[in-house]
């Protein structure tokens, strides 16, 4: 079996909602118009107020308050709007695996949060359209929820042995399946048929120095990736009196300095030196990431402010 053919085989499983497809069907027409994306999202009440809140809320600071669909188009580009709507509906596409496999909550904070950083990294570098990073952050293991839901026992097997080896993921899956969730996630996204910069920016986030394209998209992916982890691995531990189950993510301003220092320890020389992103640019990100987590984890995935156990 392969990527591929884990995606085909479950088309029915991973199918976007009908209005996400609308959506990416009109973004990629040259003669579409913000009118027209404005009626498909319109037909879906609680996507579009799901949407609105999100271009008003910290994730934009826009100057003044946008109460449309085609508005917000008019303002952030039909580019944005279509990445916007996928995030949007990700969720819904895998809502119903068993917390008893994957701690959801938990993966859609790392999932924002990278995607977060990732977007603000890419404006650091001065990257064209930097807000498609923030879609590449937040679906670069999406791959692992299909995974999880065909493949449940070696994905639990392959964690296990990372927990144990401090192998890299991808290579414990390779050695156990025959392929990895980053590979699953590019095969996912092309099903989605989502640009292919950000499939391939997927596909390499653990190993951005082997990318032929999109080589700058996945080392920025990597570097968020790595400053996530170690945000959320500076918590105390369970039963601390100061135990707080998302680590550094809601106050990692403060912990900026940090949490960048860590990351440092663990981000692929390759990754920085096809970036050329720094310390100060890690912590500039970091900053600026907190500024915008609370809302935008709040809008698009009210769920994952729940509690882990």
């Amino acid at each position: 079996m392969t990527p591929q053919d884990l995606v085909t085989r479950n088309v029915r499983l991973v199918s976007l909602p009908e209005v996400c497809i609308q959506v990416q069907a009109l973004a990629d027409s040259p003669h579409t118009t913000a009118t027209d994306i404005g009626e498909v999202v319109s037909k879906d009440t609680a996507l579009t107020t799901r949407l609105l809140k999100l271009v008003n809320s910290a994730y934009f600071s826009l100057p003044r308050r946008i109460d449309t669909v085609s508005r917000a188009v008019n303002l952030i580009g039909m580019r944005e709007l279509r990445n916007l709507t996928m995030a949007a509906s990700a969720a819904e596409v895998f809502s119903r695996i068993p917390s008893t496999l994957i701690d959801m909550a938990a993966f859609w904070q790392h999932s924002v949060y990278c995607g977060l950083v990732a977007r603000n990294l890419a404006q650091c570098c001065n990257v064209l359209h930097s807000e498609r990073l923030f879609t590449a952050g937040l679906l670069h293991d999406v791959g692992r929820l299909l995974m999880l839901m065909k493949l449940p026992d070696d994905i639990t097997n392959a964690e296990s042995i990372r927990l144990q080896s401090k192998k890299d993921i991808c290579e414990i899956e390779q050695e156990l399946i025959g392929f990895d969730h980053a590979e699953v996630g590019q095969a996912l996204l092309q099903h989605w048929n989502m640009p292919s910069n950000l499939c391939t920016s997927v596909l390499y986030h653990h190993n951005p120095g082997q990318a032929h394209d999109a080589h700058l998209e996945s080392a920025l992916i990597h570097i968020a990736d790595q400053v996530t982890h170690a945000a959320q691995e500076s918590k105390d531990p369970l039963g601390s009196p100061f135990y707080d189950p998302y680590g550094s993510l809601l106050d990692s301003d403060l912990n900026a300095d940090t949490i960048s220092t860590k990351a440092l320890q663990t981000i692929q020389q390759d990754a920085l030196s096809i970036t050329n992103v720094g310390k100060d640019d890690l912590i500039i990100a970091v900053g600026r990431s907190a500024a915008a987590f609370n809302q935008v984890l709040d809008l698009l995935y009210p769920m994952a402010w729940e509690t882990p156990r």
